[in-house]
């Protein structure tokens, strides 16, 4: 019987081997790195509805959604992922709204909300702080907080998002503000993903950190309190903060800016290219049209706040999620995360770029 012989390679072969295979393999992933620093974050792939449902206000908020007109053939956000993003930030909204229900400044209920809140930033990854500071309702003093994450990027510079969460009393403040809220999770939630992100660690060259403000119904406490408490180094090292305050009624959004900004420039060219039913608006800030965007204002930080048009039911108890319209949650969402990648990029933009 015959007995076959094995070839076999002169073991100087395999490093060369090795060395190909690597090469290859290395190639492979500076293209990718290359084409994610290029193009930023690829968004066709479907991002996935991930907070729960409100099933009492399902079939209508779905038909809203499914009404809305088709995003244009030029779009960068595709219609699965516009869609499971407002229905992601309406579910946030709706668990406020109602295991928590009205929210009264520096009350229990306010309490009840800030665990609610730390709670859901703590399942996306994140190490929330609490900011505690005491408000004066009568003639007692009480305890309120801000609720402070962040999601640390390449840089040292930072683009703060912020909402409140209190109510006045006797309002479940669905517009008022579950919806900034509900926006504000959802991008959290977002930005703690591929492709922004890996292990918490962003992409971005900057921090972002989401800012859940306190108190803001009896005279923007929180946010004063917070803004206070800032170095002169701490403010020079923000870039931008975006308010979201009464974001989610009406049929269009507003998003209120300062004159000749780059930023509303861009976003309004965002909203064009998306199909959105958008407008902006450069009319002066003032304390009674004007939200937690006003303190850094003052301290000479540039400011945006997105918001609805329709705010005839804020402050009362018709603010009820019967009223709100889901797609200006997934617009809002889909603006700024659009604003971040625009920033991220920073070609266009190199005055605010030289700092980040």
């Amino acid at each position: 019987m015959s007995r076959s012989k094995s070839k076999r390679f002169p073991l100087a072969v395999f490093p060369l081997l090795v060395a190909i295979l690597l090469s290859s393999c290395y190639f492979h992933l500076d293209e990718e790195i290359a084409d994610f620093f290029d193009h930023g974050p690829v968004y066709e792939h479907r991002y996935v509805a991930t907070a729960p449902l409100c099933t009492k206000s399902e079939k209508r908020w779905q038909e809203t959604l499914d009404g809305a007109p088709p995003p244009p053939a030029a779009a960068k956000f595709n219609a699965a992922e516009r869609q499971a993003l407002a229905i992601t930030a309406f579910g946030y909204l709706c668990e406020l709204t109602t295991r928590v229900g009205w929210r009264q400044s520096a009350s229990k209920e306010e309490v009840k909300a800030a665990e609610f809140l730390i709670d859901r930033f703590t399942k996306f990854g994140y190490s929330p702080e609490t900011q505690d500071f005491h408000v004066r309702i009568g003639p007692l003093w009480r305890k309120s907080s801000n609720i402070i994450v962040e999601l640390p990027g390449q840089g040292e510079n930072v683009v703060i998002i912020s909402a409140h969460y209190d109510t006045v009393r006797d309002s479940v403040g669905a517009n008022d503000n579950a919806s900034g809220v509900g926006v504000m999770l959802t991008l959290a939630e977002r930005l703690a993903q591929p492709p922004w992100s890996n292990e918490m660690s962003s992409n971005l060259p900057f921090t972002v950190r989401f800012i859940a403000f306190g108190s803001e119904e009896t005279g923007r406490d929180g946010s004063k309190h917070y803004v206070d408490q800032l170095t002169s180094e701490e403010v020079d090292a923000i870039g931008i903060v975006i308010n979201l305050a009464v974001v989610g009624s009406g049929s269009d959004l507003y998003l209120r800016g300062p004159r000749n900004s780059w930023a509303v420039d861009h976003i309004s060219n965002a909203a064009k290219r998306e199909g959105m039913s958008y407008k902006s608006t450069t009319e002066s800030f003032h304390m009674a049209r004007g939200s937690d965007e006003l303190y850094f204002e003052y301290r000479g930080i540039s400011t945006l706040r997105f918001f609805g048009d329709d705010t005839t039911r804020v402050d009362t108890h018709k603010d009820t999620i019967e009223f709100i319209n889901p797609v200006l949650l997934g617009d809002t969402t889909v603006l700024i995360l659009d604003l971040l990648d625009y920033l991220r990029i920073c070609k266009d933009q190199p005055n605010f770029c030289a700092s980040l």
